[in-house]
């Protein structure tokens, strides 16, 4: 079992103490991030993955996740300790006190997720008498050492022209772009799997808009062009955009999601949105 090393612990550590001191009512989701920053080096899966079938599908479309059924369930059960541990008076993740999925639940929970369902979660909260919302946001966490593994065995495999605008592993709509390098190439990341896929400039990921007279980009005061909203007139969609040298590391991507969160602010304010369904119906099959 792999571990983050030390460094990148403490690395990650200092951003999250950032976070939680600028914004102290995110102490539960900090909380959920920190429980599965410690669960990131959890090879999960028990066999590698097929090779797909559908070049025009994701990666992940038809696949059998052969995993540890009881392991997920004790990572879902620290994690929903952690949220209601940090939980403030009336915040719904205090529902999650005492929760211990079984390994069936687990898996419920997870597969959903990964299809970008959360019909199991809205079931099994009305159950047991949880907040819907809460326990679909710890399985959210859960599933993320399951999708960062995918990712990792599947990137390589990403097709070099991918046209779409959902992540060609798991599907999921991208999390932001990256400009990379001294060329600022474009490339979309996936903040579930932490894939990644290059992309035109100029083109919607989300309704494919070309045409340069709808496509445009806000920019925050004191940002320069490091960090920008990128906008679409047609479907009103938004995407934000940073420079880097080089890729991001998928956990580090929920960080600095979280840590640009003024951008998204910036882009509801002018009645830009994200998309809320799934890009493709993915079928994904957990097995434990």
């Amino acid at each position: 079992m792999r571990r983050p090393d030390a460094g990148i612990q403490r690395h990650m550590e200092t951003r999250l103490a950032a976070l939680e001191h600028r914004s102290p009512e995110w102490r539960s989701l900090l909380a959920l991030l920190r429980a599965t920053a410690h669960a990131q080096g959890d090879l999960m899966l028990r066999a590698p993955l097929a090779v797909a079938v559908d070049p025009d599908a994701p990666l992940l479309q038809g696949q059998a996740l052969h995993m540890d059924t009881e392991r997920l369930a004790r990572l879902m059960h620290r994690l929903a300790h952690a949220a209601a541990a940090d939980a403030e008076p009336g915040d719904p993740t205090a529902s999650l006190a005492g929760y211990r999925p079984s390994g069936r639940d687990a898996v419920r929970l997870v597969e959903g997720v990964v299809r970008q369902d959360r019909s199991a979660a809205d079931e099994l909260a009305a159950a047991v008498g949880m907040v819907p919302e809460a326990l679909a946001i710890v399985a959210q966490f859960a599933a993320l050492p399951l999708l960062h593994t995918c990712g990792r065995q599947l990137q390589d495999r990403v097709p070099a022209h991918w046209p779409r605008g959902y992540c060609p592993i798991c599907a999921g709509w991208p999390i932001l772009a990256e400009l990379r390098g001294l060329d600022r190439s474009r490339w979309l990341r996936c903040g579930r799997c932490g894939g990644a896929w290059q992309f035109p400039w100029l083109r919607c990921p989300f309704c494919g808009e070309t045409r340069h007279e709808r496509l445009g980009s806000l920019v925050p005061e004191q940002q320069l062009e490091t960090r920008k909203i990128e906008t679409c007139a047609s479907c009103r969609g938004y995407l934000k955009s940073v420079t880097t040298l080089q890729a991001t590391p998928p956990f580090e991507l929920l960080l600095l999601d979280l840590e640009t969160v003024e951008l998204d602010l910036v882009a509801v304010d002018g009645g830009y949105a994200r998309p809320q369904e799934p890009g493709y119906p993915l079928v994904v099959r957990i097995t434990g």
